[in-house]
């Protein structure tokens, strides 16, 4: 499980001592692609047999996090979808169930809701 959360560290990495606009922007910039690629990105190159599972566990990943799917959507560092469905390879299965299992980590663990609660920190600072 570590694994997991060494790897949303990974893509959701930030550092709350940031001292320059841009560097917060950055920051920004990295969560918002790093959960649009976990959420909706991931949902959009899952082969058609996992999609179904892959959106209910996103459904409620979107529910328990609603506020940083909010600005994730909002954002304007969010990734245009430009993805398309593409043939099912035994990589993109093993994408699609490791980000599933990655997204119901974070709903079910304390590790993953301390992240996400950084998370919107971040997304929401420097906001009047």
């Amino acid at each position: 499980m570590k694994t997991y959360f060494t790897l949303m560290l990974v893509l959701l990495s930030h550092t709350v001592t940031a001292t320059t606009v841009s560097e917060q922007e950055q920051q920004k910039n990295r969560i918002v692609k790093g959960i649009y690629q976990l959420t909706d990105g991931a949902l959009a190159l899952c082969p058609k047999h996992n999609s179904e599972a892959f959106n209910e566990t996103l459904t409620l990943f979107k529910q328990r996090f609603p506020d940083v799917m909010r600005l994730v959507k909002n954002s304007p560092y969010r990734p245009a979808e430009k993805q398309e469905k593409t043939e099912s390879t035994p990589a993109l299965t093993q994408q699609c169930l490791f980000k599933q299992r990655m997204l119901n980590n974070i709903i079910v663990t304390e590790e993953g809701q301390q992240t996400m609660t950084k998370a919107l920190q971040t997304l929401t600072s420097g906001e009047t």
